[in-house]
């Protein structure tokens, strides 16, 4: 798994250096990570609502969810966020093949719409067929 993720930020980040108009990758590849792993949490926070009890929700519960979202995006910062680490990651992986290039492409790309995309389609999918 550390190597999925090791080859997800060199992808993320290798496409963020090719662009064109950005001037921070680094920023660019922690928000994206942000992102699809606020849809992760959003999704496992919507299935502990759903399972549990309406009456033993907190009251006011958006407050402390708005609290912890502002914390876990921050977190981001501080776990991914390491200068040595991001030149070694081009270098771990730059004498992939194109093969190797377009295999790897697929399963970020995957990983990345399937992260977003499916989350809300299994949301909406467990919201109308499962939860009624």
């Amino acid at each position: 798994m550390r190597r999925f993720y090791s080859y997800l930020i060199y992808k993320l980040y290798t496409w963020a250096l090719n662009g064109s108009g950005y001037n921070t990758p680094i920023f660019n590849v922690i928000v994206t990570l942000a992102c699809v792993h606020s849809f992760q949490l959003i999704f496992l926070m919507f299935i502990a609502f759903k399972c549990l009890p309406a009456n033993t929700h907190l009251s006011g519960w958006l407050n402390y969810v708005a609290i912890l979202a502002i914390l876990f995006l921050i977190s981001h910062y501080y776990v991914f966020y390491n200068k040595e680490r991001w030149e070694g990651y081009v270098k771990e992986f730059e004498n992939e093949t194109p093969k190797q290039s377009l295999k790897g492409k697929i399963y970020v790309l995957s990983y990345l719409i399937g992260s977003t995309i499916g989350v809300i389609w299994l949301m909406y999918f467990m919201s109308v067929y499962l939860f009624k």
